[in-house]
């Protein structure tokens, strides 16, 4: 800043709670000194645009935030000790690891580094950070998770981790028994082709497992005991078997296995989840819909909708609980024989090729749109060979 600029900045900052600059030029950066210059009238700074190549946080700075959006220069991050700052959140820049001096920033709670150039992540980095919950190094270039050393006795804080958007092509889930307070793990659009437990392993406090849009193949975590999880999200992969999964999952309640290589669903595989309430299997290549032997399921919401099921056999299984069932983009001809037993069942049938003779018998449940299947307004035009008229403004288009 030139001229008179450090006395309106520290005016405005006197009587303002935010201030914004459009632009700032300074003698030297516009981290360092100044920092520690204003540190002692703001508790939040956020750079829109930092194009220095180093960003230096001094000794004791009193700053608790920290925040750049982009900074394609900044190949350094370098802070002394530190007490104050809880957040860093750096996004476009040039970094290649993370900061060296990042374990003198002992207050941090947050760190996010994203869409930068990092390539591994060293967990021993962070084993002095224990007040660290969140970190996020989603869209960087990692192709390589190292564990905490065995020398190490110490455990990580972590509750949420977030590594989407990268490079990783192999995943031992042993190496997070490091986080036993591990809530939140996000490893989506990375390369995975192989994830296994290498060792038994407790992740005592995973409630929520994301790996979609990979290339998984095979998925085993039995070697895992997961008494939280509540969420595990699979899809899209290349999965052309049920993941093997722990049996006992107490709170395990949603289940996506979409956009995968699934052929066949036995629904006696999800007998082991008493709590399980929400699946979803779509754009599968399924053809068959059974129970290879009798089940009672929690189930709410069953969606199986772009399959290419043909038979659809409810014998055997039981979802007393069920209000919808999503069977749209199937290769049914008939309509499955579920309201005698689920009367309060939604069903969606739409792109299956019903004819009009097999919809006749359940007009009521098209006109209340319990069973949904192509309505149209009356004065539409089908693209189907004949129709039924529900009601006096709507029919449903279906073949002859």
């Amino acid at each position: 800043m030139t001229t008179d600029g450090g006395a309106k900045l520290r005016k405005a900052f006197e009587v303002a709670k935010e201030v914004t600059i459009g632009k700032m030029i300074v003698s030297i950066s516009p981290s360092g000194p100044f920092l520690q210059r204003f540190a002692s009238f703001v508790d939040l700074v956020i750079y829109d645009i930092y194009r220095e190549a180093t960003f230096h946080v001094p000794d004791d700075n009193t700053i608790s935030g920290i925040t750049i959006w982009y900074a394609p220069e900044m190949r350094a991050f370098i802070a002394g000790s530190n007490t104050y700052l809880e957040s860093l959140d750096i996004s476009q820049c040039s970094l290649d690891r993370l900061p060296q001096t990042l374990p003198l920033m002992t207050r941090l709670q947050r760190v996010s580094l994203t869409w930068c150039k990092l390539t591994v992540l060293r967990l021993d980095m962070l084993t002095d950070n224990q007040n660290l919950k969140i970190l996020n190094l989603s869209y960087n270039q990692i192709e390589l998770l190292i564990p905490v050393s065995r020398q190490s006795a110490r455990m990580l804080s972590i509750e949420n981790l977030f590594l989407a958007g990268n490079l990783l092509e192999r995943l031992d889930m042993a190496l997070f028994v490091a986080m036993p307070l591990l809530s939140e793990l996000y490893i989506t659009d990375n390369r995975i082709v192989t994830l296994d437990v290498s060792a038994l392993i407790a992740l005592p406090n995973l409630s929520d497992l994301y790996l979609g849009y990979n290339k998984i193949v095979s998925l085993d975590l039995r070697n895992l005991t997961l008494p939280k999880l509540e969420t595990l999200s699979c899809g899209p992969n290349a999965l052309t078997q049920m993941p093997i999964l722990p049996r006992l999952m107490s709170k395990f309640n949603y289940l996506s296995l979409s956009a995968n290589n699934l052929t066949k669903l036995d629904m006696t595989y999800f007998r082991p989840y008493p709590n399980l309430r929400r699946i979803y299997i779509t754009s599968n290549q399924i053809t068959t819909v059974r129970a290879s032997s009798p089940v009672r399921l929690s189930l709410v919401h069953l969606v199986l909708k772009d399959n290419k099921i043909s038979t659809f056999n409810i014998t055997g299984w039981d979802m007393p609980n069920i209000t919808m069932l999503n069977l749209d983009g199937n290769q049914l001809s008939v309509v499955p024989p579920v309201f005698d037993r689920y009367p309060k069942v939604n069903l969606i049938m739409d792109r299956n090729p019903l004819s009009c003779d097999a919809l006749v018998p359940f007009k009521d449940r098209l006109k209340n749109e319990q069973l949904q299947k192509e309505q149209k307004y009356s004065y539409s035009t089908c693209t189907t060979t004949s129709s039924i008229q529900v009601d006096e403004t709507k029919k449903v288009c279906c073949d002859k």
